[in-house]
């Protein structure tokens, strides 16, 4: 489109922000429709008397709000929120039209979700939620669950979650531990404790779009490190610190998301020494390690540990509803992160929290653990027979698989056609923090569905839908 101007006459704040604000607000009120081209960068700056890096940043921050796709050679383009998975939810979000029409011919007459990452097996979940609660009403001491807590959790509950973390390689102890309100709030928490407005962090060249959208609303710029077959090259993160100068790299080393990829012990070791030569702080980001496969390696902590800060939840392997994190810092940098946790939430629910330490004292948190891996073993195992070469799943409990979508397709067609026949997958584009990556690709979010014969359902949909097409697979990147 090239006729389109934003109206930002009446805006405050930052030009950048005021262009972000008129796309988003025209987005949502349908004067942009999905598949508008938008003006080039150099086009609209022109038109606007503005400089082409202020466009460029207002795309980008659209771009981090999952509004458009970008590329260069190719423009930017208002996207389908329904083709991407990402934010959807399946309780308040409508189905694609026509999907309960009979005269429409659907596969399936209800949708079967797989754009979230969701554990499985909730109905245990929910049952040991009970019997603590009871247990806690129960308890004759004064446990002060409704009262202020301390930023970052009272002592003994940062005690709990240190040795519960402290398992995976992390030298953590009550000190260096921070209670938070799950992973979310930790990446968010850690970034304020090291960056400024402005600043660049680096990241995976495909990542989480949580941490993407955390960056965006800091201000900040995340630049992509390039990939080999196992995982970030230390070469590639040597001239990208170098070159970029930024405070702090965000990473997901182990069954990574969305590839699934664990990094191998020898590929961390490499990376912590190019970490330490430059004294860049990491955030650690390991959500999925009770998926992985056999003798996982130690925490990056465990090879920098004056350098990462470590994340992980309850939220992928207990209960998302929880809300309950943990965040391990260096000693320096711990006072920073408290402040953060003060002056977004304050603190985490002493209650969610006291469930949380209850279930890694009393071995509840272990059997929903396994549980939860038998799942999604019995997922994968499916997703492997039924779409073969076209899926990457490094661990056989992966909560998610890489799909390699066939053909000429990009991601985003495929999530497309797959939901018009009621299957909502997540496009690879969304977790690229640049345009390119991620274009022949899709995520598959294997625990959300609720039971393993719906899952069954979908990656049928999935097999013959792509295989129609009939022409080979693509790399993931």
């Amino acid at each position: 489109m090239t006729h389109w101007l934003p109206d930002i006459a009446r805006r405050t704040g930052p030009r950048y922000r005021a262009i972000a604000e008129a796309i988003t607000d025209d987005i949502q009120a349908g004067r942009l429709a999905v598949g508008t081209r938008l003006p080039t960068h150099r086009d609209l700056a022109w038109r606007l008397g503005m400089t082409v890096g202020t466009v460029t940043r207002a795309y980008k921050e659209v771009t981090a709000r999952g509004l458009v796709d970008g590329e260069i050679g190719r423009g930017t383009f208002v996207r389908d929120p329904r083709t991407h998975g990402w934010g959807r939810n399946r309780e308040t979000d409508p189905a694609p039209a026509g999907m309960d029409s009979p005269a429409a011919g659907p596969v399936n007459t209800s949708p079967v979700d797989m754009g979230l990452n969701f554990p499985t097996e909730m109905a245990e979940t929910e049952a040991a939620l009970k019997t603590t609660l009871a247990e806690i009403v129960a308890d004759p001491r004064d446990l002060s669950l409704g009262d202020y807590d301390t930023n970052g959790g009272r002592r003994a509950h940062r005690a709990a979650f240190a040795k519960w973390i402290a398992a995976g390689g992390v030298p953590a102890t009550a000190e260096t531990t921070l209670v938070t309100a799950g992973a979310q709030h930790a990446i968010s928490s850690a970034l304020q404790a090291m960056t400024e407005p402005g600043d660049v962090v680096l990241c995976d060249p495909l990542t989480h779009p949580g941490f993407v959208g955390v960056a965006s609303t800091l201000r900040l710029r995340t630049v992509g490190v390039e990939w080999d077959a196992d995982g970030m090259a230390p070469d590639a993160l040597d001239a990208a610190i170098r070159h970029q100068r930024p405070k702090a790299l965000f990473l997901i080393p182990t069954v990574h998301n969305p590839t699934t990829v664990t990094f191998s012990e020898t590929r961390r070791r490499e990376l912590a020494r190019v970490i330490e030569h430059h004294g860049l702080p990491v955030i650690e980001d390991d959500l999925y390690r009770p998926y992985a496969d056999g003798d996982v390696p130690p925490s990056m902590a465990a090879f920098a540990p004056d350098f990462v800060l470590y994340l992980t939840s309850a939220s992928k392997h207990l209960s998302p509803g929880l809300r309950v994190g943990a965040l391990h810092m260096p000693p320096r940098l711990r006072p920073r992160g408290r402040a953060a946790i003060r002056d977004t939430i304050w603190m985490t629910a002493p209650l969610c929290v006291e469930v949380a330490v209850r279930w890694l004292a009393d071995g509840t948190a272990e059997r929903l653990r396994a549980g939860k891996r038998r799942a999604q073993q019995a997922r994968v195992a499916e997703a492997r027979r039924l779409l073969g070469t076209m899926v990457s799943i490094d661990a056989d409990a992966s909560p998610h698989a890489w799909l390699h979508v066939p053909g000429a397709w990009d991601s985003s067609d495929a999530a497309a056609a797959l939901l018009e026949q009621g299957v909502v997958t997540t496009a690879g584009v969304v977790f690229a923090p640049q345009g390119g990556a991620g274009r022949g690709n899709l995520r598959l979010a294997l625990g959300r569905p609720s039971s393993l014969e719906e899952t069954a359902v979908g990656l049928q949909i999935i097999a013959e839908t792509l295989r129609s097409g009939g022409i080979e697979n693509r790399a993931f990147m």
